[in-house]
């Protein structure tokens, strides 16, 4: 049987902690070095379309970053909680407990969602701004005190780290890459495909295709052009959303080292994982939400994820699932558990440890079909 007790190895969580960080500034990094490179080689080249580009992939990422809570607080429908349903009151009491830990100067405000699909999150321009929320269908899944301190801990240090700003800012870097390329395309294209030698096959293609009088593009600047802009818009897209992604999980995993060490209890945690996760694989068809929770999915504290067969047996099975994992915003389940296992010095209980339990807990309350009342 698994050991219980709550314990943290603080030196395994130091070095996740600065591991993390040091993931997290080694992708801001990445997309400020693309962007500046990019400034560098091709210059500024201001368009109308560049303009309108930049108005809806830079302005508007920072003004959703600084409304942030108010946006959230009316998609999710987030309710002051209800101290009168004891669920709520439970909430609010768990987070008084952890708060004074985290060393925020600011407690931040505490919500409910009626969503039925059991998870959490925080968002906030900062952390006197901020806000932390479950759903309603987090008190379904049979967590114990322990396992919601732990999640609601995880939310405390997005607070904390300040992860909603940094998730705005890898964002908008992305974004400032993409138009300083888009806007340098056209000097790529004119000094790739087009020369002043009366001689090249592409020039007389063009004065031939100019004398015919057609109605389509130069070859060179055209067929060529197109294909390659393609190209390197989807190599873009993929390295960008690569390094997004690599630092969104980078940020997971340092809240997960903060909430064991806040809580001095790593397995909480990953028994919080496992029973939000089983409960997910026994309601998927009802999780329909997770279409419209999708662009959410950097904020909440579960990722959900459909297949969950991380130790595939064959080379093609482990490139899939690898290419899968990069899509992600959060690390898979099993990755996360095996860290916070490294952080507590042992092995947490698994699922099986906790329905032997839960099956034990009914057995003490009933005995020969009868309620037992505790003395």
């Amino acid at each position: 049987m698994n050991n219980r007790n709550p314990t943290v190895d603080q030196k395994e969580i130091e070095r996740q902690l600065r591991a993390n960080w040091f993931r997290t500034i080694l992708g801001l990094l990445t997309l400020a070095a693309l962007s500046g490179g990019t400034l560098l080689l091709l210059g500024v080249h201001v368009t109308y379309a560049s303009v309108i580009l930049a108005f809806f992939t830079i302005l508007l990422p920072i003004f959703s970053w600084y409304n942030s809570a108010r946006f959230v607080k009316k998609l999710m429908r987030c309710e002051q909680p209800n101290l009168l349903n004891p669920h709520h009151k439970r909430l609010v009491r768990l987070v008084e407990e952890i708060y004074p830990r985290t060393g925020l100067k600011k407690m931040p405000e505490v919500l409910v969602s009626p969503v039925p699909m059991p998870n959490a999150f925080a968002t906030g321009r900062s952390p006197s701004n901020a806000f932390i929320a479950c759903t309603e269908g987090l008190f379904d899944v049979g967590l114990n005190d322990n396992e919601l301190k732990a999640v609601l801990a995880h939310e405390l240090a997005h607070v904390k780290s300040r992860d909603v700003a940094i998730t705005s800012l890898t964002a908008t870097m992305g974004s400032l890459f993409a138009i300083l390329l888009a806007g340098g395309m056209p000097w790529i294209f004119n000094s790739a495909f087009v020369s002043n030698d009366k001689d090249n096959l592409l020039d007389k293609l063009s004065a031939k295709a100019r004398k015919g009088k057609k109605n389509f593009a130069a070859p060179a600047a055209g067929i060529a052009g197109f294909f390659i802009t393609l190209l390197i818009f989807a190599v873009v897209s993929f390295f960008t959303k690569f390094v997004t992604f690599f630092i969104s999980r980078s940020r997971e995993n340092a809240a997960d080292a903060l909430a064991a060490e806040w809580t001095g209890d790593a397995c909480s945690l990953a028994t919080a994982l496992q029973k939000i996760n089983d409960w997910v694989s026994r309601n998927m068809v009802m999780l329909k939400l997770k279409m419209m929770m999708g662009g959410l999915a950097p904020m909440l504290f579960f990722g959900l994820y459909e297949d969950e067969d991380h130790e595939p047996k064959t080379a093609a099975g482990r490139v899939s699932r690898w290419w899968k994992e990069i899509g992600e915003n959060h690390p898979p389940i099993p990755v996360r558990i095996k860290q916070l296992e490294a952080m507590a010095g042992q092995t947490c209980p698994t699922m099986i440890d906790i329905r032997r339990e839960q099956s034990a807990a009914i057995n003490r309350l009933f005995k020969n079909g009868r309620r037992v009342d505790p003395e």
